[in-house]
């Protein structure tokens, strides 16, 4: 006897949901009414067609309810699973729309939200409340990643520096530069903490006399896409903390992580300010960095 490929009720023209809602003897007087009409038009005494005729006698023999009741519950159990799975695919096509639409959304918060913060740098300030200035005691580590393996230990403290942030103003006093510097457009953008990014997957990178080398910085749109959903505007300790200078409008720079976080008066502040340079850097971090090699 064939098989048939198809289920039963699915021969018959009705529907899983038709399947379900019926009780199994109404469901069968259905599928008789169903069966007599459908083999009167098919029949091959009747002009019709034969193959046709042959599949709906097996169908019909497959889930006969009175000679057959274990094989009609069967195929109706089988057909009705089509519901549930048809249903799961709505709701996964559902779910992916909306998913969708929110990874959309997400996108234009984002640009947004870089848009809002380097356009008068309103979080620049906001750490500094209460007239508070901050001073950063900031590891290096793409320089550490870079030349840790070549500089010598007596000389590991050019990994470490100091930023200090007052009311939109950045200063630096660096290992390798330990005279403070005022980086005039330089500004703070937030902090991520360190188990949430691996920043130098991200970061720029070239190859300088065969070695692999990271840069300091990363693409503004790699930046917007990867880390700006993580950035919080408060200073604290063991984060990575970003900077933005609009001279340089692509890129936003990576000064370390933060060891140490102080708060000072804006006296202090002040006091380290008429320590740096008369002639201040108009460029911030995007002068190239110094080789440590050459220390």
């Amino acid at each position: 006897m064939s098989k048939l490929k198809k289920n039963p009720f699915e021969i018959f023209g009705l529907t899983p949901q038709i399947v379900k809602e019926l009780d199994d003897e109404t469901l069968f007087k259905l599928i008789k009414g169903i069966y007599k009409v459908l083999q009167m038009k098919y029949h091959p005494d009747r002009g019709g067609d034969a193959r046709r005729a042959l599949e709906l006698n097996l169908a019909f023999e497959s889930i006969n309810y009175e000679k057959n009741p274990q094989g009609f519950l069967h195929h109706k159990k089988n057909y009705i699973r089509r519901l549930s799975r048809k249903t799961l695919r709505n709701e996964l096509d559902r779910l992916e729309s909306i998913y969708r639409k929110h990874l959309y959304q997400l996108e234009i918060i984002k640009e947004k939200f870089w848009n809002y913060l380097v356009g008068d740098f309103p979080l620049t300030k906001k750490p500094c409340n209460n007239n508070l200035s901050f001073k950063l005691k900031i590891f290096d580590i793409i320089s550490y990643i870079n030349y840790s393996n070549i500089v010598t230990f007596k000389k590991r403290n050019y990994f470490f520096k100091e930023i200090y942030i007052s009311q939109g103003l950045v200063i630096k006093r660096s290992g390798i530069n330990p005279k403070p510097i005022l980086l005039k457009n330089y500004h703070y953008l937030g902090s991520v903490k360190r188990d949430n990014l691996e920043p130098w997957s991200i970061m720029q990178r070239d190859f300088m006399e065969e070695r692999f080398l990271l840069k300091n910085y990363l693409g503004r749109d790699t930046f917007i896409k990867e880390v700006l959903i993580l950035l919080n505007p408060e200073v604290k300790a063991n984060c990575y903390v970003f900077f933005y200078n609009p001279a340089d409008p692509q890129k936003v720079f990576l000064e370390g992580v933060t060891m140490k976080v102080e708060e000072i008066t804006p006296l202090e502040f002040i006091q380290t300010l008429q320590l740096s340079r008369e002639e201040s850097s108009d460029n911030g971090n995007t002068q190239p960095e110094t080789d440590l090699t050459e220390i």
